[in-house]
């Protein structure tokens, strides 16, 4: 039997091919199982790290005591340190400060014919230096553990020179001049300059 459609294209019935059927159908599944097996996998992965990071928790607090003792010797150690280096400074920089102002004023200038003082002090610092310092321009680059700040009067520029060319000359001390100004009402000089006290004299008097 033969069968003729006598209907217009547009209206006859068209046969798709199979293969779009099975394509319909695999597509979601094939989508579906990407997704599932990214997402199974990205659970994986956290499940993981949550696992790393609970086990680095349990070790961290295991050692939570042996990092707080840790910590506290290390704060004894630097107190420790602290006060070994104060002791030592104490030690390497004692002064024997009535010896340095003994000496010092057996360097002043003899007393002048009515036997009156040509030199007075009237203002007198005591400084340790610590560190001791060692400067090239200051006290000809000795070192030096102790300063007296001195001023006062003088009756000339000449005493004054005198005096501190004796306290150079004396290996004990270094003198670091400030200033000689000229009073007008008085014939006398207002001075100030500051004597060095050498570290090696001071570990000899020891």
């Amino acid at each position: 039997m033969i069968n003729v459609n006598l209907l217009p294209k547009n209206l006859r019935r068209v046969q798709e091919p199979g293969y779009w059927k099975v394509l319909a159908v695999l597509f979601p599944l094939v989508a579906f199982g990407i997704i599932f097996a990214l997402q199974f996998t990205a659970n994986q992965t956290v499940r993981n790290l949550e696992h790393d990071v609970q086990q680095l928790e349990d070790r961290l607090a295991l050692l939570q005591p042996a990092l707080r003792e840790q910590q506290q010797l290390q704060q004894r150690q630097t107190q420790l340190r602290e006060l070994i280096r104060v002791y030592d400074d104490v030690q390497q920089n004692r002064i024997d400060w009535s010896s340095a102002i003994t000496g010092m004023l057996e360097n002043l200038p003899a007393l002048n014919a009515s036997g009156q003082r040509q030199i007075d002090f009237q203002t007198l610092n005591l400084n340790s230096v610590v560190p001791p310092i060692n400067d090239p321009a200051r006290y000809e680059g000795r070192t030096v553990i102790a300063e007296m700040s001195i001023s006062g009067d003088v009756v000339n520029t000449e005493v004054l020179a005198d005096f501190i060319r004796a306290l150079e000359d004396s290996p004990r001390y270094g003198v670091a001049f400030q200033r000689a100004d000229r009073q007008d009402e008085q014939n006398i000089f207002s001075y100030s300059l500051v004597v060095g006290m050498h570290q090696e004299e001071q570990d000899e008097a020891r």
